[in-house]
């Protein structure tokens, strides 16, 4: 059951993020990862 609450928060939020804020926080969550990736060498 606590899975299911997680993935449903996770959920709304990105439907949140793509409708209301035209996605920056998913996009500057993929930078910051890139970046990381990238400073690690993989």
């Amino acid at each position: 059951m606590r899975y299911v609450i997680g993935v449903v928060i996770v959920t709304v939020f990105l439907i949140w993020d793509l409708g209301y804020n035209d996605g920056r926080a998913i996009n500057s969550t993929v930078m910051e990862l890139k970046r990381l990736t990238s400073m690690v060498g993989a």
